[in-house]
């Protein structure tokens, strides 16, 4: 196994896409996709079972007995993901807002450069159509502009 990918769930059964999870994991078997359901009260452990039955050696799942918050999901799946030795550790949200191809752009990315850390962001490209909410959105480029300041990149 070269690549985990961390994905944090928290009531995800209305909208996860389960074809599109085991489609991705059949096809590139050297990543394996952890999901991590975060306390759901829904039905989101019971279809992430039945994706790891499928799919034993592509999925797997650590799931939470309360809800922690995204960021102690992603934590607690990147301590559990390291357990199993990866050569590259990630995570991707559960919506599939960033297509799940995006984990192999940046695999390769991370191989070819000998980075330590490569990160992807939802912006807005000719031919891709992004939903965001205005408020979020103005926040999210201040909190990057903040980071690449204080990060001098």
């Amino acid at each position: 196994m070269k690549t985990i990918i961390v994905i944090p769930c928290y009531n995800e059964a209305a909208r996860l896409d389960t074809a599109a999870f085991l489609n991705f994991a059949r096809k590139h078997g050297h990543i394996h996709l952890l999901f991590v359901n975060d306390g759901s009260r829904d039905n989101t452990q019971a279809l992430i079972e039945a994706m790891a039955q499928e799919l034993p050696a592509g999925i797997s799942t650590w799931p939470l007995d309360k809800n922690k918050g995204k960021a102690e999901a992603v934590r607690e799946g990147f301590l559990k993901g390291l357990t199993m030795a990866p050569e590259f550790i990630g995570f991707l949200d559960a919506d599939l807002a960033s297509p799940i191809e995006t984990v192999l752009e940046l695999e390769t990315t991370l191989s070819l450069t000998r980075k330590d850390i490569a990160m992807a962001s939802r912006v807005k490209l000719l031919g891709r159509t992004i939903e965001r909410n205005p408020l979020r959105h103005y926040a999210g480029r201040i909190f990057a502009t903040a980071a690449s300041l204080i990060l001098d990149l």
